[in-house]
């Protein structure tokens, strides 16, 4: 079985060939639904590494198979779009540039997460490269569209499964054991339209969107013990008109709900809607309150009508496949600290549908989604030796509680 001192010395002898991988990964832009030229480039490397089986699915998720010996199968978790870098004058090095400068590979992706998933594809390699068979089948899923809500993953777990999994989004190379959930909720506002100059003939719905937002804090929060509070921040605010001189007949507030496993998307729609309510006492019209849902096309041509939610997960520290991960991953980066996320993750997706997820990755997730995006290379050469351990310890204290059960 693969041992840390082997992975290591495995990860240094295709060092160049990793590195090299991340810069042209990185120099392929690949915005969510765009992901066709990065696609191709990761299953070649796939292919190109000895990767038993590999496929694309209906979507375009890439699938990664490295055949196991019966045991229990881990999956490793990764997207492959990315977020727009915004203007090039922002950057200190070009967005898609892939240089590399004092020790860190620049560019959009590199930590979101382009990085993490060369050192998930090279990390798993290494079963092959070191003639090793895992205890079960190691899963390598790319998915495609994760900035828009996980589509992807959502479609990837109704056909695929694993009896585990590892999400590799940024951690500093240190455990993750969760992240609170992503509800998008819209609130309508409908009044009477009217002209600015007589505001007596309309039905102004900007000040019940006020009252509304003013008592936003009524609402009653969750307060996770690993997870932490859940919080609603209003972000985008839209009217039905463009003239300065109209009262609007509708507004429409957008809510980013960052929710704990206990408040799920019927409840927080039903806490909002309950707010929304009592603030338009005299409209002639109800507010209407909803999740926002969203049609996207995937760069195979495929369609589906996606809802804004991404469900939160908490591994509890307890639970043996986060104390083995930990074991690891202190062996591995001398690091013995854990975290939770404080953004979503396919990981919800994954947990959803049953499949129990750690997190690990290299990168300051802090950096994600700025401009000043880059990976430090020694970073992700040590998550990429910690991979392939990882998934053997996962697997062997999955082995072992089944045989406990059936004892």
């Amino acid at each position: 079985m693969i041992t840390l001192e082997m992975s290591k010395e495995a990860t240094k002898q295709r060092s160049d060939r990793l590195v090299s991988f991340t810069q042209s990964i990185v120099r392929s832009p690949s915005l969510s639904g765009c992901e066709g030229e990065v696609a191709k480039l990761i299953l070649l490397e796939m292919k190109s590494l000895g990767y038993d089986e590999v496929w694309t699915d209906q979507v375009g998720n890439l699938v990664g198979k490295i055949n196991g010996d019966g045991g229990p199968t881990i999956m490793l978790n990764g997207h492959m779009d990315v977020v727009d870098p915004g203007p090039d004058d922002g950057w200190p090095h070009a967005a898609y540039g892939g240089e590399i400068v004092d020790g860190n590979l620049w560019g959009r992706g590199s930590v979101d997460m382009k990085g993490p998933v060369a050192a998930m594809i090279y990390g798993a390699a290494q079963f092959k490269q070191l003639g090793k068979k895992p205890i079960g089948d190691v899963l390598m899923t790319v998915a495609v569209m994760e900035e828009i809500g996980g589509l992807g993953s959502q479609f990837l777990v109704t056909e695929t499964t694993a009896d585990a999994g590892i999400v590799g989004e940024p951690s500093s190379n240190q455990l993750r054991l969760g992240h609170r959930g992503r509800i998008e909720i819209q609130v309508k506002f409908s009044g009477r339209s009217a002209h600015a100059s007589a505001p007596s003939l309309g039905i102004n719905p900007h000040f019940a969107a006020a009252e509304f937002l003013s008592r936003l804090g009524e609402i009653e929060l969750a307060d996770d013990p690993v997870l932490g509070r859940s919080t609603i921040a209003p972000t985008l605010y839209k009217t039905d008109q463009v003239s300065a001189n109209v009262i609007p007949a509708e507004v429409t507030l957008f809510l980013d709900w960052r929710n704990a496993p206990s408040e799920t998307p019927e409840l927080a729609e039903q806490a909002i809607d309950t707010l929304a309510q009592s603030c338009t006492a005299d409209f002639s019209d109800p507010p209407v309150v909803n999740v926002t849902r969203k049609m996207f096309k995937t760069y195979t041509g495929a369609s589906r009508d996606f809802a804004a939610i991404f469900p939160p997960f908490v591994t509890q520290p307890s639970d043996r496949l986060a104390e083995v991960a930990g074991q690891v991953i202190t062996s591995s980066t001398g690091n013995q600290q854990s975290d939770v996320w404080q953004f979503a993750t396919d990981g919800g997706h994954l947990m959803k549908a049953g499949i129990p997820v750690v997190g690990f990755g290299p990168g300051d997730d802090r950096l994600a989604h700025t401009n000043q995006e880059h990976l430090n290379v020694a970073e992700l050469q040590v998550a990429t030796a910690t991979y392939g351990p990882l998934c053997v310890a996962l697997a062997e204290a999955l082995d072992a509680g089944s045989q406990d059960t059936s004892a």
